[in-house]
């Protein structure tokens, strides 16, 4: 599976990025750095800083949006996942060589087959795409999206999930411009479950070098000490983004519905929010895309198990 990765290289993030890497089973062609958790020039030095410590420096890496499609400020999120984005944890910044915008389309062009698409960030930089080059629908094979919350609360307003708010029109110009594609919500109804604990980041990754293993034990720590202030019974803290790159590999593991998926982008107290008709029959509207999959449900012990033998494949790369 050829896959490029659309991310803003925060804390779930990175573990996303090395199960990517690690995986006999995906080849990443392309890294696209946008704002997120973190600037856009941060993320770019984060994906750099990250395949430097994989070994797979020869992955392009692109530069992405700096800001939402309507122009407004970005917001970051240092208390979730630190000022670089990877928690307490300060990588030092190597120099590198992006590839622009452009090369997406190329790259996409060139590949001799379909190419899936993870976007585990803000959606404004995969708009963008679609909005300058239309034509690149027919070479994408699916799109995984870590996005939305339906009928539960959100976890930037306490309705809308950060991906989406952040970012409410490029997030309906990717629903609404991906028709027929198979377009895959990986919402905060499944990605929440997957909690992991500090001892399950520490077998995760104990069979990795040294040093990779103490800078993610690190980068969670800090992660988890913004869950545990939130709910201090928590016991671990969900890697939303490394869900959707599962999914894109494992679709057996996950439950999904078809549905009509609209994204409220005006209102001050409903922004960000995605609105599907979740009944069992429910009304269809013709003159909107019927094609977007919401993951409800998934096989938690089954991922997991699958997370842990991906990551023990990587310890033998190194």
């Amino acid at each position: 599976m050829k896959v490029i990765i659309f991310t803003d290289t925060g804390v779930d993030d990175t573990f996303a990025l090395l199960y990517t890497l690690f995986h006999p089973d995906i080849e990443v062609i392309a890294i696209v750095a946008g704002y997120g958790n973190v600037s856009r020039n941060r993320a770019l030095g984060n994906i750099q800083f990250i395949l430097s410590i994989a070994g797979k420096e020869n992955i392009p890496i692109i530069s992405g949006a700096s800001r939402p499609l309507l122009g407004d400020e970005p917001i970051y999120y240092p208390y979730v996942h630190g000022i670089e984005g990877f928690g307490s944890y300060i990588p030092q910044q190597q120099p590198h060589v992006l590839y622009n915008f452009s090369s997406i389309f190329s790259l996409l062009t060139q590949s001799y087959e379909p190419v899936t698409i993870i976007n585990i960030g803000r959606l404004t930089s995969l708009a963008l795409a679609f909005i300058l080059h239309s034509e690149i629908l027919d070479l994408i094979q699916n799109i995984y999206v870590m996005g939305g919350a339906f009928s539960i609360p959100g976890n930037v307003t306490p309705y809308a999930e950060a991906n989406i708010f952040a970012d409410p029109t490029a997030a309906s110009i990717v629903l609404s411009h991906s028709s027929p594609l198979s377009v895959h919500l990986l919402p905060l109804n499944v990605t929440k479950r997957v909690i992991f604990t500090p001892e399950m980041i520490q077998s995760l990754t104990q069979q990795l070098p040294k040093t990779i293993q103490q800078i993610l034990d690190q980068m969670f720590q800090y992660y988890y000490s913004y869950y545990r202030r939130k709910s201090p019974s928590i016991a671990g803290a969900p890697l939303h983004d490394l869900v959707a790159a599962g999914a894109a590999v494992n679709p057996q593991f996950f439950k999904y519905i078809q549905r009509n998926v609209q994204i409220e982008q005006t209102s001050p107290f409903t922004k960000g929010v995605t609105v599907a008709d979740l009944r069992d029959t429910p009304t269809l509207n013709p003159s909107h895309n019927d094609f977007s999959f919401i993951a409800l449900d998934l096989d938690y012990h089954s991922f997991i198990k699958d997370v842990f033998m991906v990551y023990q494949r990587g310890s033998t790369t190194h």
